[in-house]
C-alpha cells in the first residue's frame, strides 16, 4: 500500500510540472495592444551603446593656499599653586578661639587661631620686674663707683676699691642686657600664641577646634592649609625632540601659553612661558615647562587638568587646505585634486600638523590646487566631475594656536 501511495504522489508531481511548462508562455504574454510600447521603454536609444548613460558626480572643491602657520604643541597639563602654606603651631598651647572656617578666603595678617597665652604673659611680667631690679642696682652701683673714684683721687681709698666698684657696675649692665633679651624672646613666644595668615588665599580643611591642645611636635597635616588662588602656575611637558625648536623660539620672542579646559575650545587663560626645566626626564623623554596665569576670574583651580598650547615656531610658506579634504587610505593620507580636464587625481599628501579645521601639508599639494571637500565618496582616481569651487578661508583657524595639534597623520595626538 505504501508503494502505491508513493507512485501516485510521483505521478501527481510530474503532471503538475508538465502543466506549468505548457501554461507559462500564455501567463507571461503582454496584454493586447501594449507589447510594443513596453519593449520600447526598455530598448536602448539609437547610437547610445547602453541602456542608460552614467551620471557625472558633482563635487565641491577648495583652493590650496600658501601661508605662514604657527608650529604649536597642545598637551595635557595641570594647574599648580604658586604659594601653599601649611599652618603649624610654633608653640604648645590650648586653642582658645578659632576665627576661620573650611574653604574660607583669608588675607595676609588675618587672625586664624588664638592660643592660651596667660603663662607667657606672666613670664614677661616676671622678666620685666627682674629688669627693673637690675636697673635699680645699677643706679646704686654707679653712685658707689663715683664715690670710690673721688676717694681714690684724694688718696683715701685704694685703687683696688675703685676697680671693684667698676666691676659691679659692669656686671649689672650685663644682667640688664640679659633681662632685655629674655623679654624680647618671651614677646616672640607670645606672638606665637596668635596664629595669623601669612598669605592671601583659600583655606582648606580646618583640622582643630577650640579646646584642643596643639603641639609643635605634631607632624600631621597641620592646623590648616592656605593656597593662593591667583596667580596660578600651568605645568606641562613636551617631548625632548621639541626642545631645539623651543629654545630657538625663546631666543626670538616671549612665548605665551594658552590654557583651555578639556572638551572646550575657549581659551580661559594665558600667560608667559617663564620656566624650562634644567634637565630632560630620562624615563619619559620629556621636559617640564611652566607658565604663570593671572586667574583673576577664578576660572582655574589648583590641581585641575587643562590643555596647554605653546607656539614653538612657524611653518614658513606652508600649503594649507581644509582638513575635510584629507582622506585616509591603505597607503596613507591622500586628497582628490581636480585637474584642468575636470578629472580628479588621487594625490598622496603629507600632513605635518592640523590647526583647527585646517591641514598643513609639506608634500603632494601646491598653492592653487583644487582639492575636493565634498563628494569624495563617489570618486575614484580618474573620475570626471562637475566642480563647484567654495571660498574656504584656511588662514583664520590656522592662526588660532589653541586649536593646533600634531597629526598622526590625521588623528590628533595629546602629548602627556
Amino acid at each position: 500500500r505504501a508503494v502505491k501511495r508513493l507512485g501516485l504522489l510521483i505521478a501527481f508531481v510530474v503532471l503538475a510540472g508538465l502543466g506549468y511548462i505548457f501554461l507559462s508562455p500564455h501567463l507571461n504574454a503582454p496584454p493586447a495592444g501594449k507589447g510594443p510600447a513596453t519593449v520600447a521603454a526598455t530598448a536602448p536609444a539609437a547610437g547610445s551603446g547602453k541602456g542608460r548613460s552614467a551620471a557625472v558626480p558633482s563635487i565641491v572643491a577648495a583652493t590650496a593656499k600658501t601661508e605662514d602657520v604657527p608650529i604649536t604643541k597642545t598637551v595635557v597639563g595641570n594647574i599648580e599653586p604658586i604659594n601653599t602654606v601649611v599652618i603649624r603651631p610654633q608653640a604648645d598651647g590650648v586653642v582658645m578661639a578659632t576665627n576661620v572656617k573650611d574653604g574660607q578666603m583669608v588675607k595676609a595678617g588675618d587672625v586664624l587661631f588664638q592660643l592660651d597665652d596667660r603663662t607667657i604673659r606672666a613670664t614677661i611680667e616676671k622678666d620685666k620686674a627682674a629688669l627693673a631690679k637690675d636697673q635699680a642696682n645699677l643706679d646704686s652701683a654707679n653712685q658707689d663707683l663715683i664715690a670710690a673714684q673721688a676717694l681714690s683721687s684724694q688718696k683715701i681709698n685704694t685703687q683696688q676699691q675703685t676697680y671693684q666698684a667698676l666691676a659691679v657696675v659692669n656686671a649689672l649692665k650685663a644682667s640688664i642686657a640679659m633681662d632685655t633679651a629674655q623679654i624680647q624672646a618671651d614677646e616672640v613666644l607670645l606672638s606665637y600664641m596668635t596664629i595669623k595668615a601669612p598669605i592671601d588665599g583659600r583655606v582648606g580643611v580646618v583640622n582643630t577646634s577650640v579646646g584642643n591642645f596643639v603641639r609643635t611636635a605634631d607632624t600631621g597635616g597641620g592646623l590648616l592649609t592656605i593656597t593662593r588662588m591667583a596667580p596660578l602656575r600651568v605645568s606641562f611637558t613636551v617631548a625632548e625632540s621639541d626642545l631645539p625648536t623651543l629654545r630657538d623660539a625663546m631666543k626670538e620672542r616671549q612665548l605665551d601659553v594658552l590654557v583651555k579646559v578639556p572638551g572646550s575650545k575657549e581659551v580661559i587663560a594665558s600667560g608667559p612661558l617663564n620656566f624650562v626645566d634644567s634637565s630632560v626626564d630620562t624615563a619619559s623623554g620629556t621636559i617640564v615647562l611652566k607658565a604663570d596665569v593671572a586667574n583673576d576670574d577664578g576660572a582655574l583651580w589648583p590641581g585641575q587638568y587643562i590643555n596647554a598650547t605653546v607656539e614653538i615656531g612657524t611653518h614658513k610658506d606652508a600649503v594649507t587646505v581644509p582638513l575635510i579634504a584629507i582622506q585616509q587610505g591603505n597607503d596613507g593620507t591622500f586628497a582628490f585634486v581636480v585637474g584642468p580636464d575636470k578629472k580628479v587625481i588621487k594625490q598622496a599628501v603629507t600632513v605635518v600638523e592640523t590647526v583647527g579645521d585646517t591641514a598643513v601639508t609639506t608634500a603632494g599639494l601646491k598653492s592653487g590646487d583644487h582639492v575636493v571637500i565634498d563628494g569624495q565618496l563617489h570618486l575614484q582616481d580618474g573620475s570626471s566631475v562637475i566642480e563647484t569651487v567654495a571660498d574656504v578661508d584656511t588662514a583664520a583657524p590656522a592662526l588660532s594656536a589653541a586649536d593646533a595639534v600634531a597629526p598622526d597623520p590625521i588623528k590628533t595626538d595629546t602629548v602627556q
